[in-house]
């Protein structure tokens, strides 16, 4: 009996220093006791204490900080610590589950101060001692479960033992963590850019993430290089595209004139070029549009029904990857694609202030024509644009029309003069021949004949197709009144009867003198004549000189001198 009883000792006995083995010194603890649902802790085997009473702090971290949520599929970097002042043996027991109590993920034991067995995670027997005074932790890995799983529990017990060779006086804790289910998040960038072929960004502009149903999802703004980006989006379909309250440009008469060569099938717009056509908003293209057009860059209205950008609008599909998508705008109306958004405009046309124009007080008609340098032959003209203004002192009262086909639309603003003009077939203008008259008068102010007129960068021409026509000039008279006596004017002219006609205006009496670079009086002529408004006049036969009407000799020019 007596012999019995001490092989009874020594089981119990046995049996204890197996279980406090196993939690604080050697391979870990049995399985079921990690705190989780249904499940005990440690003070079955360790006792004393009542558990989360002692001063130990707990924490668990995923790749290095706390977290509340996690990535389907991905894998963590996890971290145990528990730190217990005095203390040199410890253990835990940690498991994972789902919301119905299974198993949610995988743990992944990567050293040997830790094993895993059915989906229980301990210390191992070189693994509960302390790293640091009064601290251990334990390292491991956790792979996520699968999309759809949703919140998930962290469970683990942990022991902060007191190394007294028995179970008393150990410190037993529990704590859970829970995860929320996040998906996957990726971005989407790339940069706004004008439709022409510089790509020109749109800086300082809203790009918007849409949802399936054209919803606002996100919005942003480009940045100096145009470059957009977002941030944070899940994997699914969706669309970018933008807005902007940039200045609206690029448009003139040539846009007008392409529209109408649109309309009638002669040419084929399309993409972003074709829905800037549709000026106005009626998801067609019409001559109506073309003429908007043109009352627009009158300065006869100043805005669209259908607003003043228009944007793409682009499918992206975001699948487990980042997203590279470029987006691009073109302000309504600009069918060619001409604007260079944040660059200043280069003009093409430039600016000829010869010959001179004394103008009485009542105002008179002066001529604009156009020339081209170089060439002999005559100018295919298809569209005109003028942005117009007169010197200082002067304003501009009327305006006469010698283009074909549609009365061009203009506007007068005090001394500026904007104006548009097409034409589908055309016309071929012979060199200085006027295209417009201009009724100018000296106001309130008084005229500066040293000040010059001013075409803006927006002025075009262009031929039947379009296309910007270089090299031309746009010839208007420097303007004199009444009260200065005589000019000068400096101009090639070649040899008697090559150039038949002079411009007049005013009344009085007009002489001609024809003066060679020595100063030499070559020609003279007297004219007696009363216009209200410019006219050509034909010279007697036999005049020498004309005030610059000609072009291509080789001859060294003379001097004219005009006086009143």
């Amino acid at each position: 009996m007596h012999h019995q009883l001490k092989i009874a000792v020594l089981a119990s006995f046995l049996v204890l220093t197996g279980i406090y083995s196993a939690l604080t010194s050697s391979g870990g603890a049995p399985l079921g006791f990690s705190s989780a649902p249904g499940e005990s802790n440690c003070t079955s085997c360790h006792g004393g204490l009542a558990v989360n009473s002692g001063p130990a702090t707990r924490t668990l971290t995923f790749n290095g900080s706390a977290a509340s949520s996690y990535v389907p599929g991905q894998t963590y970097n996890l971290s145990l610590t528990v730190t217990r002042a005095t203390r040199i043996k410890y253990g835990f027991q940690l498991k994972v589950e789902d919301g119905q109590g299974g198993d949610a993920g995988a743990l992944i034991s990567t050293t040997n101060r830790t094993w895993l067995q059915q989906g229980y995670l301990n210390q191992s027997g070189s693994g509960n001692t302390s790293t640091s005074s009064g601290t251990i932790t334990w390292n491991f890995q956790w792979t996520a479960p699968a999309a759809g799983t949703g919140p998930v529990t962290f469970y683990f017990s942990s022991n902060a033992a007191n190394n007294n060779g028995s179970t008393s006086g150990d410190e037993i804790y529990t704590d859970a963590v829970t995860l929320m289910e996040s998906s996957p998040s990726y971005t989407i960038s790339g940069l706004l850019q004008y439709d022409n072929t510089a790509g020109n960004p749109l800086v300082n502009s809203t790009v918007r993430l849409l949802g399936t149903g054209g919803n606002v999802l996100q919005t942003t703004s480009t940045n100096v290089t145009g470059q957009y980006t977002f941030s944070n989006v899940p994997s699914g379909s969706y669309s970018v595209s933008a807005l902007s309250s940039r200045p609206w440009g690029g448009v003139s008469s040539a846009d007008a004139l392409l529209i109408t060569r649109q309309f009638n099938n002669t040419i084929n717009l399309s993409g972003l070029r074709l829905v800037s056509a549709d000026v106005n908003g009626s998801n067609s293209i019409s001559s109506a549009d073309a003429l908007l057009v043109s009352r627009r860059v009158a300065g006869l209205i100043s805005s669209f029904s259908a607003g003043d950008w228009k944007f793409e609008t682009v499918p992206v599909n975001v699948i487990n990857a980042n997203i590279t998508q470029n987006i691009r705008g073109i302000c309504v109306g600009d069918v060619n694609a001409s604007y260079q958004p944040s660059t200043v405009r280069q003009g093409t046309v430039a600016l000829d202030l010869n010959p001179a124009v004394v103008i009485p007080s009542q105002g008179a008609w002066v001529p604009l024509s156009l020339k081209c340098l170089g060439s002999k032959d005559g100018i295919p003209l298809g569209s005109v644009t003028l942005d117009l203004e007169v010197p200082q002192g002067w304003q501009i009262e009327g305006v006469r029309s010698a283009l074909k086909g549609m009365m061009p639309e203009y506007s007068l603003e005090g001394n500026r003069m904007r104006l548009s003009w097409f034409d589908l077939e055309g016309m071929n203008l012979g060199l200085h021949e006027p295209i417009l008259y201009l009724k100018v008068l000296p106001n309130q102010e008084s005229p500066a004949a040293t000040n010059p007129w001013f075409l803006s960068s927006s002025s075009e021409l262009t031929d039947r197709d379009g296309n910007v026509l270089g090299g031309l000039s746009v010839v208007l008279p420097r303007l004199q009144t009444t009260q200065e006596r005589a000019l000068w004017i400096i101009q090639p002219v070649y040899g008697p009867g090559t150039c038949p006609q002079v411009m007049v205006s005013g009344q009085g009496i007009l002489e001609l003198r024809a003066i060679d670079v020595l100063g030499r009086v070559l020609d003279r002529r007297t004219l007696q004549h009363s216009y209200d408004f410019s006219e050509m006049v034909l010279l007697p036969e036999g005049t020498a000189v004309v005030s610059g009407v000609c072009i291509g000799s080789k001859q060294a020019p003379v001097l004219v001198r005009v006086a009143f």
